[in-house]
């Protein structure tokens, strides 16, 4: 273990990701993110023609994950206490897995500029990917930083969660 000063600075605002805007999860965030790319992978495949379409997919899967995590955390909760969950405690479930749907909006973006015509197809779908990948490194990278890694730390933590990205869309290519 290093006793010299970090050659990063703390996580500071301009460089926070998307999810660090919210009191939402990190680990939700990464999730939605791959989720996400899983789907556009996907999508892609049947008709990539119709990036609204892929859109509409990546926003209500990303909702519907968003609902199915928090239903089953507000249970185990409840379960655990033994009592309805307050408001309170519902409000900050919501807010908690929130991100799962925060980290698809750019990507959606991007994809309507497709839809709308403003991009081609393709090329919305290409931003939308790298799109998700970037805020995927830099996720990694605030996680790590977050809880005090230094460079090394934080370019693997980076390239990580980066690398589990590219492999939902690598596995699209290599199965189709």
């Amino acid at each position: 273990m290093s006793t010299g000063p970090s050659l990063l600075p703390g996580p500071r605002k301009w460089w926070h990701p998307r999810v660090a805007r919210t009191s939402g999860s990190v680990t939700e965030a990464i999730y939605g993110l791959i989720l996400a790319l899983s789907v556009v992978a996907v999508s892609q495949e049947y008709d990539d023609s119709d990036a609204g379409l892929i859109a509409a997919s990546v926003l209500i899967t990303g909702v519907v994950f968003w609902l199915a995590h928090v239903y089953s955390r507000m249970l185990a909760a409840s379960i655990e206490r033994r009592r309805r969950l307050e408001h309170s405690e519902i409000r900050d479930v919501l807010r908690h897995d929130w991100p799962l749907v925060q980290v698809t909006v750019p990507l959606v973006v991007a994809l309507v500029l497709g839809a709308l015509g403003i991009l081609a197809d393709g090329t919305a779908i290409v931003i939308a990917i790298g799109l998700a990948l970037f805020e995927l490194a830099l996720t990694g990278a605030y996680a790590a930083r977050l809880r005090g890694a230094r460079l090394p730390g934080v370019i693997a933590s980076a390239t990580i969660a980066t690398a589990l990205g590219a492999v939902t869309v690598a596995l699209k290519a290599i199965v189709h």
